[in-house]
């Protein structure tokens, strides 16, 4: 935002980082008028006094733009998730905003789909934003299933075809089956994350369709619901008779086998979307995890960890494509097919949303080989 240098103060000593927003005098009609008189209130250095619906809100000058605490997001019901160091995500996408003080600002512009700007008598600006037409509406996936084992489910907020960051939603499902993570839940009250996406599972013992309902209150107040069924076929025979050799009891030459290895553990999985998944427990939490031999340790984000009650054995700095985040380093105790694995290392990274992943490091430091039958559609844990 343009911003009159005969009465606002360069806040030239910050160092900042930020995006250049659109120049006020573009937003501002010419005919724009300063209409609402506002006392006097002493500011700062480098702040800018801004009103939206009759409130003050807390605004900064970077360079020749101003930017605006993230709070009046609210002024204008716009969703958004704060990703940290000033990143923030709103609908159909990232914007990139400033932290000063430990508090977050994002450009003016930002704040609403046709927000503008009117001077102020005195100096500064109210923002005023004209009401847009949207388009909410819930999209379920989810993928094939077989008995004894998971459905990979997502679900999204999207308005059109932008994503809505951090909405509630409610899940629940029918028959026998009970959603992930939960303690054997049949229903669920999440939120989507950055992305406008929530990732669980669906899991199931027996071969039913089983239909899953999801529902949303949008920013608006309406409420969007959307129901899926999601059939579970029978489990194979030869998978079934894994089982039962991983329990001690009689084998069948169908079996894979590896030099004199014995079977520790099996259970069935899912092929959705070029991943393989599986259903495991912790406590009492039942956990859908997705296999990812290219992780080295098993990975989880903050609010698993916090149900499952993980210790924090230390920060940890990791990588991935879209840079670093600080985690710290854990432990957990997994059982897969009825076998119980203490103290598996573990990350667990805040900003992580996404399936745990299950990595190698699980199957190298145990000495473990691990065998994935396609047409058994199991997963086989030997040593």
């Amino acid at each position: 935002m343009r911003r009159p240098h005969s009465w606002l103060l360069s806040l030239a000593p910050l160092t900042l980082l930020f995006a250049p927003a659109a120049p006020l005098a573009q937003a501002a009609t010419p005919q724009a008028v300063a209409r609402t008189e506002v006392p006097h209130v002493k500011l700062a250095p480098g702040h800018v006094r801004v009103i939206i619906a009759g409130k003050l809100y807390d605004a900064i000058a970077v360079g020749e733009d101003t930017y605006v605490e993230e709070a009046a997001f609210a002024a204008f019901h716009t969703p958004y998730v704060d990703l940290g160091n000033g990143t923030v995500a709103i609908t159909g996408g990232d914007i990139q905003g400033v932290v000063y003080r430990g508090k977050t600002y994002v450009p003016w512009s930002a704040l609403a789909p046709s927000v503008r700007a009117i001077p102020l008598k005195g100096g500064g600006f109210e923002f005023v934003s004209k009401p847009v037409k949207h388009d909410y509406q819930l999209l379920l996936q989810v993928s094939q299933a077989t008995a004894g084992g998971v459905a990979v489910l997502t679900v999204m907020t999207l308005d059109g075809d932008n994503p809505v960051p951090g909405q509630p939603i409610s899940i629940s499902a029918t028959g026998f089956s009970q959603l992930e993570p939960s303690s054997s839940a049949s229903s669920l009250r999440v939120r989507t994350d950055g992305t406008g996406t929530w990732e669980g599972g669906i899991a199931d013992n027996v071969a039913e369709t089983v239909y899953v309902t999801a529902s949303w209150t949008t920013p608006e107040g309406s409420v969007v619901r959307q129901v899926l069924p999601v059939p579970f076929q029978s489990q194979k025979g030869t998978a079934a008779n894994a089982a039962s050799t991983a329990a001690g009891t009689s084998g069948n030459s169908s079996l894979p086998s590896l030099a004199n290895e014995r079977l520790i553990a099996t259970a069935p999985v899912t092929f959705y979307q070029n991943g393989v998944f599986l259903q495991a427990s912790s406590g009492n939490e039942d956990i859908t995890f997705q296999l990812d031999t290219g992780a080295y340790q098993t990975l989880l984000g903050a609010n698993l960890a916090a149900q499952l009650h993980l210790p924090n054995l230390g920060s940890i700095e990791v990588g991935g494509i879209g840079g670093t985040d600080e985690a710290y380093m854990s432990k957990m105790t997994l059982s897969i097919g009825g076998h119980v694995f203490p103290d598996v290392p573990c990350i667990v990274d805040p900003s992580w949303t996404g399936t745990p992943l299950l990595g190698y490091g699980f199957f190298q430091q145990n000495g473990y080989d691990l065998l994935i039958s396609q047409t058994q559609s199991a997963l086989y844990i030997m040593k």
